[in-house]
């Protein structure tokens, strides 16, 4: 009988020991899925994070690829305009000459037509207007000079404008 005792105590003990063990195994199971789960729960985080992020460097490539795109744009047409205001200038400068030279014969032909009080004012009004054309000259030299600076200015602006990235 006491055998039979020992017999069963030692089936009940590796029964117990194969449970507890099966037990052990299986919670080790659930926890390594648990595991696995949250792991994968983080990386699909940083996988959408990471695709965020390439689609705001996509969209400001995009846009730093639009204002250089309007930044030479601005350029061509800065420079299409410098042309026609450095045209515009050249006539200026004929039509100047020209004034001269209408100018300074215009005192002789007064003169010997009319009065000396007559010379003398046209003489006056000859300066004069020599040194208006003069001076519309250098102010047309200068306003030229301005309008190129504020041109240039106009583009950097536009460039620092447009590249500034934009939250959409």
């Amino acid at each position: 009988m006491i055998s039979a005792l020992y017999t069963h105590l030692a089936a009940a003990s590796a029964a117990l020991a194969i449970g507890a063990g099966g037990a052990w195994w299986v919670q080790g199971q659930r926890y390594g899925l648990q595991i696995e789960q949250l792991q994968h729960q983080q990386t699909s985080a940083a996988l959408v994070s990471t695709q965020q992020a390439v689609k705001d460097m996509a969209g400001f490539q995009k846009g730093m690829n639009d204002a250089l795109a309007n930044f030479q744009a601005a350029g061509q047409r800065n420079a299409a305009a410098q042309q026609d205001l450095d045209r515009s200038l050249r006539e200026l400068r004929t039509a100047t000459a020209g004034m001269r030279g209408d100018f300074a014969g215009l005192p002789e032909r007064i003169a010997g037509a009319a009065q000396p009080a007559l010379a003398q004012y046209a003489s006056t009004c000859t300066a004069v207007l020599q040194e208006l054309a003069d001076r519309g000259g250098r102010m047309a030299e200068r306003g030229a000079d301005i309008a190129r600076a504020a041109d240039g200015h106009a583009a950097d602006a536009a460039l620092i404008q447009d590249a500034w990235p934009i939250r959409q």
